[in-house]
């Protein structure tokens, strides 16, 4: 037995070989067979089977998520295992909700599949269908055409956004570090919900940030230039930020060629549509209704306007000024950044993007809760890289939980917890003491 334990201490600590591959393969393939049988996924219309294909296929992404991030970082087998098990389990949790009817479904999406599922690609081209960007509409095109129910095509795409996005978030947060991360998005309650729960697509956009930022990190500019092109190309709320994007060119992570291949790759997204007869206004006409489509200061979120008595304000002087304070601090926030110029480390480019991103949806008007989205997964993967992060991450956390879920958690008390995180997240880290062993 001593023999047999130490066999199996050895096999599961040390870094993964070509026989750990294969176990791990054989632990896949199980997962796979798990998720097919499972009755986690409710009956529901439609094709059974084709269903339990369809989201095998962002559980499949996850899994070569995870042997990339464990073979990269030499990660243990037993690591490599854990975060396959973190995988399965992240997607179980999104599946409970799969039947679930939120509001913004049943009154936008359900239409909007109902209409692209009836129409050819020029013709849904060719109409002005939802709010959101071409680049959504045509994986909705697409997934309309599945042997599954609407709202199982829907959250299916939203699935593929969550793998992305942990593999993303793993990427970011580094060698040693990325196992917290990938947990992160696959468990947090926000990130999990999002999609599964309220049929929101924010971990598209947020994934291609995400990834962004760690392949500019990484010195792939170009890649890079790429992911924050389709961004901007699936929400507006890409450029929450954008404000980083000088940071990372005076730190040589980006070059004035990528401006190119961002609007090319922009571009590029529109191509098809403009080909199906959409015009070019149309187009834009997505990003500048959404700027219009609002006009309350809050909309449940967190924010400045959450601390304020806001009935009879004057909503769009208000919101003026909501604007401009954003537009300053992330200028301030650049500011501080640009001062040491070269010299930035990473980890530290990490803390400014995950900021300004906190820092412009708190002041401005006119935000969902939703729209931190991209706050959360930055400071996660802050939290997982260093523990005085922790407890803004946290903050943070159940402060837009509270206000996702009506918690019961006063709207003035969440603003405020909001607020501590940022206050928190802008300190300077504490220099050690002549003595002091640094911890």
């Amino acid at each position: 037995m001593g023999r047999a334990d130490e066999g199996l201490r050895k096999a599961l600590l040390s870094p993964a070989g070509k026989s750990g591959i294969l176990f791990a393969a054989l632990a896949v393939i199980l997962c796979f067979a798990l998720l097919y049988a499972t009755a986690f996924l409710p009956a529901g219309e439609g094709s059974r089977t084709a269903e339990a294909v369809l989201f095998t296929v962002p559980f499949a992404l996850l899994a070569v998520f995870a042997l990339f991030t464990a073979f990269r970082g030499g990660a243990p087998l037993l690591g490599l295992l854990l975060m396959l098990g973190g995988a399965l389990c992240g997607t179980l949790l999104r599946l409970v909700f799969v039947r679930h009817v939120s509001p913004d479904y049943e009154n936008y999406l359900a239409g909007w599949m109902t209409e692209l599922s009836a129409l050819s690609f020029p013709e849904a081209m060719r109409r002005q269908i939802g709010e959101y960007n071409v680049l959504y509409q045509y994986l909705l095109f697409l997934a309309g055409r599945l042997p599954v129910p609407a709202l199982s095509a829907v959250k299916a795409v939203s699935f593929m956004g969550d793998a992305l996005l942990a593999g993303g978030m793993a990427r970011l947060a580094g060698a040693g570090k990325g196992r917290s991360a990938w947990f992160a998005a696959l468990l947090l309650p926000t990130l999990a919900l999002n999609g599964a729960m309220f049929s929101q697509c924010d971990s598209l956009y947020s994934a291609c940030a995400v990834w962004g930022l760690a392949l500019s990190l990484e010195g792939k500019p170009g890649r890079a230039a790429c992911c924050f092109a389709l961004s901007l190309a699936f929400k507006l709320q890409a450029l929450f930020l954008f404000p980083v994007l000088p940071l990372l060119w005076a730190g040589r992570k980006l070059r004035l060629c990528d401006a190119g291949i961002f609007l090319l790759t922009l571009l590029g997204c529109a191509v098809p549509a403009l080909v199906g007869g959409k015009s070019p206004a149309a187009i834009l006409s997505y990003y500048t209704g959404q700027t219009g489509l609002y006009t309350g200061l809050t909309y449940g979120a967190p924010t400045l306007f959450g601390l304020m008595e806001t009935q009879g304000l004057d909503v769009y002087a208000y919101g003026r000024f909501g604007v401009l304070l954003a537009l300053g601090a992330a200028m301030l926030i650049l500011a501080c950044g640009l001062r040491k110029g070269e010299s930035l480390p990473d980890a530290e480019i990490i803390r400014f993007a995950a900021l300004t991103v906190l820092a412009v949806v708190f002041l401005l008007p006119r935000m969902h809760e939703r729209y931190f989205y991209l706050a959360v997964c930055l400071m996660a993967v802050l939290a997982s890289r260093a523990k005085r992060f922790v407890l803004p991450f946290a903050l943070l956390e159940l402060a837009t939980l509270s206000r996702l879920l009506e918690m019961g958690i006063p709207l003035r008390i969440s603003s405020l917890m909001v607020l501590a995180a940022i206050v928190l997240t802008a300190l300077p880290e504490r220099k050690a003491a002549a003595g002091e062993n640094p911890t």
